[in-house]
């Protein structure tokens, strides 16, 4: 095998490099990684019970307190989304703890980002798979921020679209707008893309920011399962057009581990499941750890590697092979 082949298949391991980390014991790193994996899991068990709760205590005459709760739950939904770079950093915690590497070298590493930074190439970031709880995107934002940069260039981390209703559910709203999340609607990608500005790019010539979003979505949810990979892509037609209209390139990426986090008790096409697509969002009970303590995820058990392809022709690139093929022919 020859060195350039050999590079290509190995993997890499993350380390962290962010001083407040550094300073902490191994041990203390791990405890708070634990902790704070399982509060962001619980969310999604927690948001939909203080709804019933309110509907319980609204039912019993206790409407003060249910409309304290609702008042509550709907500032959270409307906060202003703001970016918070040093909060990806600190998602390096997680990478002792699911033992994270990745596929890319310094050469492809460094040719990515001149091409982002220097030549205006954007990217769409295709990650599969969804996961029943996607806790590969506190992977993504730490090793997108730490290594998708240069020096001299600076990191072209980019911004990620996510599904609408994220976006009014308090708690998550504001994690996910941190990490320079958005509404993953069509306006709002195309606009991101081709003109879109901010703290992570501030250092490039050319508009716009590299997009990475999970467009699996909620379908590919219903195929999470440990031990299992499945890429549900067909009806992603809207990412393809995405990129030819302007000039992005798709990148598959795929992070193995990302199925096995949790187990769900719903994993077929069911009534549930269509209906949860219907309304952009998933109903399912799931479980890591323990039965009792359902929100603690299961540990991979050969850890998470995030595994980025070579991106795709752009419309751009493919003019200009067809321009460079015409004027071949006319010699």
């Amino acid at each position: 095998m020859s060195a350039s082949k050999a590079d290509d298949a190995a993997l890499y391991p993350c380390r962290i490099d962010d001083p407040f980390l550094l300073s902490l014991h191994p041990t203390v790193r791990r405890a708070l990684a634990w902790v704070f994996v399982t509060l962001l899991a619980s969310m999604y068990y927690l948001l939909p019970a203080t709804v019933l709760v309110s509907l319980a205590l609204a039912t019993c005459g206790h409407v003060i307190s249910a409309a304290a709760i609702g008042l509550v739950l709907l500032g959270g939904s409307l906060l202003p989304l703001h970016e918070r770079p040093y909060t990806r950093r600190l998602c390096q915690v997680y990478y002792e703890l699911f033992r994270l590497r990745h596929n890319l070298t310094q050469e492809r590493i460094r040719r990515l980002v001149e091409d982002c930074v220097e030549r205006g190439e954007r990217y769409i970031l295709g990650m599969h798979p969804h996961g029943v709880v996607p806790l590969q995107v506190l992977l993504w934002v730490a090793f997108a921020d730490q290594y998708l940069r240069t020096a001299e260039h600076g990191t072209v981390y980019g911004f990620g679209g996510m599904a609408s209703v994220i976006c009014y559910l308090p708690g998550l709203r504001t994690l996910m707008g941190w990490w320079t999340g958005m509404p993953a609607t069509y306006s709002n990608l195309k606009r991101n893309l081709t003109s879109g500005s901010g703290a992570t790019f501030t250092r490039a010539k050319h508009p716009g920011r590299n997009l990475y979003m999970l467009p699996g979505g909620v379908a590919e949810i219903f195929t999470a399962q440990p031990a299992r990979h499945v890429a549900v892509w067909k009806p992603r037609r809207g990412l393809c057009r995405l990129a030819l209209e302007t000039g992005a390139r798709l990148t598959p990426m795929y992070v193995f581990g990302g199925n096995d986090f949790y187990f769900q008790s719903l994993t077929s096409d069911s009534w549930l499941a269509r209906t949860s697509r219907s309304f952009g969002c998933s109903v399912t009970l799931f479980w890591g750890r323990w039965w009792w303590l359902p929100t603690v995820p299961l540990t991979p058990p050969h850890g998470c590697t995030i595994a980025i392809a070579e991106p795709l022709p752009s419309r751009r690139a493919a003019a200009a092979d067809v321009e460079a093929a015409e004027w071949g022919a006319a010699e």
